[in-house]
């Protein structure tokens, strides 16, 4: 299948809409260590997609393939989502200490593993359950807060970026079609993490009358 320049280029919205939804949840952190964490990891989380983004448009162009850019999306992702989900966990433990060891050992082992099987398939999974854990603790936080528009949405995004599965492993997976499918898909999974994000972000910063700050 030819990937069309368009194609990838749309690509780069998700990426967009992801990274400055994944960067508000890192602001909700009560602590600056905690806080500096998320909003690292959602520099590396972007930096992954942008990495694959240029790879795809670089491919579509016909200038070459750049490997290198296609398969630093997981590493990269990775050890975002284990950040950010460090902090989203020290949100949620407000007032108690939330160890950063067992997050830092899940990527190592999840790297490892992939170094040692010469396959990204490791590093992927530790990637998937990193940001399906950064959507998980978001709607923990947002319910704390009553936010229920926001959870809905939290759980909705998960939804749709659950329904990429069957469609990737689909033999029509190839199709121009199904390429714009899924990237739609992804797109407003991302959409949907951004708004959610902002609405939990929102009412975190109010403060009600009589509540402890």
């Amino acid at each position: 299948m030819e990937y069309p320049v368009v194609l990838a280029l749309e690509d780069f919205v998700p990426v967009l809409l992801g990274s400055i939804g994944f960067a508000l949840l890192g602001r909700l952190a009560p602590t600056p260590p905690a806080r500096r964490a998320g909003m690292a990891g959602a520099v590396l989380i972007g930096l992954g997609g942008v990495a694959k983004c240029v790879w795809k448009l670089v491919y579509a162009a016909g200038a070459g393939d750049l490997v290198l850019l296609e398969q630093s999306l997981f590493p990269l992702m990775a050890a975002g989502a284990v950040l950010l989900a460090w902090s989203l966990a020290v949100t949620i433990r407000r007032g108690r200490r939330t160890h950063v060891w067992p997050f830092a050992a899940a990527y190592a082992a999840g790297l490892a593993a992939s170094v040692a099987s010469g396959s990204l398939h490791p590093i992927f999974v530790v990637a998937t359950f990193g940001v399906t854990a950064v959507s998980v603790l978001g709607a923990i936080v947002a319910g704390r807060h009553r936010q229920w528009w926001a959870v809905s949405l939290f759980v909705l995004g998960l939804v749709l970026v659950t329904s990429l599965v069957p469609l990737r492993q689909s033999p029509k997976h190839e199709t121009l079609a199904y390429q714009w499918l899924e990237q739609s898909l992804n797109t407003s999974a991302q959409a949907l993490l951004l708004i959610a994000a902002l609405l939990t972000l929102r009412a975190s910063s109010v403060v009600k009358v009589g509540e402890p700050v």
